[in-house]
This record gives C-alpha cells, sequence and structure tokens, in this order.
C-alpha cells in the first residue's frame, strides 16, 4: 500500500486567473533579461500523510440467537435479510408438551400439599391433648404412678403408727413386768425365805406361785412386744423402700412424659417440614418460566444474516444470527512497511464502489500484535507480513452494508491551515540554513528574487510545509531553484 498525498487548496480561481494576467503583462513590460521561472502562489492549505488499505464491511455487534429448550420449531418467522428489532418474534416452539407436565406437576404437588397440611394439623392437636393432660394431671402412667406414690407413702406412714404402737407395747410389758417383780418380792418377803438349795419356803407357797407365774407371764409379754417392735420396723424399711421406688417409677414416668412432649414436638416439626412443598413450586416456576420461552425473541435490533431452524426441528442449539446494520466496522490488513506509520485512533477515510463519490468517516480501533498466519498456520516472511486491523465507522452509515468491499485513507498525519510548497522548491544557503527562494515584484513591475530563511515541517509525497515570519499568501515561491541567486530578475510563471 503506497502513501499518497491530499493536498486541499483555499486559492480561489479567481485570484489564480489574475496573477496569471498580471505575471504575463510583467514578462512583456520588463526587462528582456528577465528568466523564466516556475512559481507556486502560496496559501494556507491542509496536508495530510495517509495510508492506503482496502477493507471489507462488517458489524461490530454480530448476536448469536441460541435456546436450551429442547422442544421442535412450530413456526419461523423470518429469513436471511429481514430487518428485525428488539423484541420481534423470530420463531415459536410447540410447548404442548411442557403445558401437559406442567399441569400434572401442579396437581400432584397440591395433593400432597393437602395431605401434608392434615397431617400437621393431626400432628399438633396430638401434642396439644398431651401437653394438657400432662398439665391437667390426668394422663393415665403419670395417674398410675402417683397412685402408687401414694399408696407407698400410707404404707409408710402405717407402718410408722404400727412402730409407735409397738413400741408402747414394749413400754407397757416392762412397766408389767416390774410390777409382777415387785409383787413377788413384797409376797416373798411377807411369808418366806429361801433356802440354802435357792428353793423357797413357806406357808403361801401357792400365791407365791401365781405371782411367779405373773412375772413369766409379763417376760413373755415383753418378748412378743420386742417381736412386733422388729417387725414393725422390718415393715417399716420396706414400705420406705417401696417409697422410693413408687418415686423412682414417677420420676421415670414423668421423664418419658418430657420424652414424649419432645416426640410429639419433633413429629409437628417433621410435618412442618413435610408441608415445605417450595422446591415442587420452584420446579414449576422454571417450567412455567421456559414456557414463556418458547416465543424466541431478538435480543437486539439488525439484520438476520442466518437462519438455523426450520419448522419441526430441534428448537436446542444455534437458531439466528443477527447483526446490528447501525453499528459497523471494517477489517483491513496493512502492510508491515505501512503498519509503523499508523497508530490506534488514527481518522480514516472511507469509500466504496457501491456508493460513488461518498467518503465515510470512520477511526482506526484496532491493530493486532502479530502478523496473520498464513494457510498453513505459520507466520508470514517479511515481504507479505500483514497486519489485522478493525476500523470503527463513525459518521451516517446510510448506504454501507455489511459485506462490501472499501478503500481506506488512513490518516497518519495532519497539519491544518499552514504554508506548504513541492519538495523542489526548497534549497540550502551557503551558511547551511534552509531557504525558498522568492520572486518578489518592485515598483517597475519587475521581479527580483529573494532568498528567505525558513523552518520545514511535515512533509508528504508531494508537498512540505514551511514557516516564517515574513511569507505571507500570494507571495511567489520559486519551484525551479537550480541556479538560482538572490537579486537575480526573472520572469513568474505559475
Amino acid at each position: 500500500m503506497k502513501k499518497k498525498a491530499i493536498i486541499t487548496s483555499t486559492l480561489s480561481i479567481i485570484l489564480a486567473l489574475s496573477m496569471t494576467l498580471l505575471l504575463t503583462g510583467a514578462a512583456g513590460s520588463g526587462n528582456s533579461k528577465a528568466t523564466e521561472v516556475r512559481v507556486t502562489a502560496l496559501e494556507k492549505q491542509d496536508l495530510e500523510k495517509t495510508v492506503s488499505a482496502t477493507g471489507t464491511v462488517y458489524s461490530t455487534n454480530t448476536v448469536e440467537v441460541y435456546s436450551n429448550m429442547n422442544y421442535p420449531v412450530k413456526t419461523v418467522n423470518v429469513q436471511v435479510g429481514d430487518k428485525v428489532n428488539e423484541g420481534d418474534v423470530l420463531c415459536e416452539l410447540d410447548m404442548s408438551a411442557l403445558e401437559s407436565d406442567i399441569s400434572q406437576r401442579q396437581a400432584s404437588v397440591w395433593s400432597s400439599q393437602s395431605s401434608a397440611n392434615q397431617n400437621l394439623a393431626s400432628a399438633k392437636s396430638d401434642l396439644a391433648i398431651y401437653k394438657r393432660n400432662i398439665e391437667d394431671g390426668t394422663d393415665s402412667n403419670l395417674v398410675n404412678a402417683k397412685s402408687s406414690v401414694a399408696t407407698a407413702e400410707l404404707d409408710v406412714q402405717t407402718s410408722e403408727i404400727d412402730v409407735r404402737n409397738a413400741e408402747l407395747d414394749i413400754d407397757a410389758a416392762n412397766n408389767n413386768l416390774s410390777a409382777a417383780w415387785r409383787d413377788l418380792r413384797d409376797a416373798r418377803d411377807r411369808e418366806g425365805y429361801y433356802g440354802d438349795d435357792g428353793e423357797y419356803y413357806d406357808s403361801g407357797d401357792s400365791e407365791i406361785n401365781k405371782l411367779r407365774d405373773n412375772v413369766r407371764t409379763q417376760e413373755t409379754n415383753l418378748e412378743k412386744a420386742e417381736s412386733n417392735l422388729e417387725r414393725a420396723k422390718s415393715n417399716l424399711e420396706k414400705s420406705k423402700a417401696n417409697l422410693d421406688k413408687a418415686n423412682e417409677s414417677y420420676d421415670v414416668t414423668m421423664v418419658a412424659a418430657m420424652d414424649n412432649i419432645v416426640n410429639y414436638e419433633n413429629k409437628v416439626k417433621s410435618a412442618q417440614t413435610n408441608t415445605n412443598f417450595s422446591d415442587q413450586y420452584i420446579n414449576i416456576e422454571k417450567m412455567q418460566g421456559d414456557l414463556e420461552k418458547g416465543e424466541i425473541l431478538s435480543p437486539v435490533s439488525g439484520v438476520i444474516t442466518e437462519v438455523r431452524v426450520v419448522p419441526g426441528s430441534s428448537g436446542s442449539g444455534l437458531l439466528f444470527v443477527i447483526q446490528d446494520a447501525d453499528s459497523l466496522m471494517i477489517i483491513t490488513n496493512i502492510k508491515e512497511f505501512d503498519i509503523a506509520h499508523v497508530q490506534i485512533g488514527d481518522k480514516v477515510n472511507i469509500r466504496a464502489d457501491a456508493t460513488g463519490n461518498e467518503v465515510f468517516s470512520g477511526t482506526l480501533f484496532k491493530i493486532a500484535p502479530t502478523s496473520t498466519l498464513t494457510t498453513s498456520g505459520s507466520i508470514q516472511n517479511s515481504t507479505t507480513a500483514e497486519f489485522e486491523c478493525e476500523v470503527v465507522v463513525s459518521s451516517d452509515k446510510s448506504g454501507l452494508k455489511i459485506g462490501m468491499n472499501t478503500r481506506l485513507s488512513i490518516i497518519t498525519e495532519q497539519k491544518r491551515n499552514i504554508y506548504a510548497v513541492p519538495f523542489e522548491a526548497i534549497t540550502t544557503n551557503e551558511d547551511g540554513e534552509t531557504i525558498v527562494y522568492a520572486a518578489v515584484q518592485q515598483e517597475d513591475d519587475s521581479y527580483f528574487v529573494e532568498a528567505i530563511p525558513v523552518s520545514v515541517g511535515m512533509e508528504t509525497d508531494l508537498r512540505t510545509q514551511i514557516s516564517a515570519d515574513n511569507l505571507s499568501d500570494g507571495m511567489f515561491v520559486i519551484r525551479n531553484v537550480e541556479g538560482m541567486q538572490a537579486g537575480m530578475i526573472v520572469a513568474p510563471q505559475l
């Protein structure tokens, strides 16, 4: 691709004609020794340095319309080339099978929900009744346990009374035995004596014998009373042991009752959990959402460039390709020897054969970091290396269509409202200064050569920017500088 210079001249046609007439007159009336020279009349102009390329129009926004709904296509509403707006229905899927599935699942969930609600109500009722029985003291197990405790307490009380009575009987037996011994001793003192052999001899022996029998009787009664006391104490210990067992049994029954309350509460919680059908309802909502996806809508506005489905085909996968015709870019390849002169952000003038002389504006948006590969996948050699670039079309795009071939002028440098002359008009003097020679008109309408030091700037293939304080519009700058010297008389020729 070759660099070109685009020069926009602001010199009017009238001025050019006037200068031509003026120079013709001057040449005819001036000194016959004047040397004819070709000149350029200075004027402010715009310089552009460009890189030329060609490219193809693409959309910057290509959307592939997919669906994961594995249902048959019912109708297709668009074809390749149709323009669509965002939200337009591209095709419709046959969702009758999904509708039937939704109805069946709804009926199943509603039935299960009703049954679960009944179970929950029953579990709550069982818990309330059991708690009320516990609080009211009407639970049969607790009633029996309390009755056993009461019976054991009564047995303990009875046994304690028996012990006290037995102790009283012992006291009475001891008193009776003491009295019997006292009576016996009194009788002995009155009626006789004991012999050396330990036997008692007297005339009233029969009364003494009776008193002696009474002592033996009271001793027997004391032994019985003592035996009764031991039995009463033993019965009391048994009664206390039975009371301990009854209390323990009551405690165990109460703990079991509390455990039963927990069990009833757990049944309520379980029944409550079983009434939660949120997952099933979420699935149904998802299915209903899928039902709404039976209409495949266009996600963007653009042009249909590919249709992958027909009625009866699967509605899953890639269905359509849509390209935004209002957002365009041009993909081009730039040669290696030009790529160093362009950079992202450069302005681009775009032309297409189909749009005539109309110029579209764009911006260099992307430059590939590596050269394009050959068909075998290897890097191109240095003589053919190209770099893929993208140009975004930024002006009115009417007339440009996706797929058109275009010619690009990438503006790599630009100067506006400056003086510029043909590169052959610039030379140097003996001091090494850069100068141009100007043909300056004298009072007698002759033209003398004047050397003007200048600074040079931007260069194109045809023109070079110059600047100096004494440059002015309309000044004649000599183009054929070979042999020129300051002070020469010349005849300028445009």
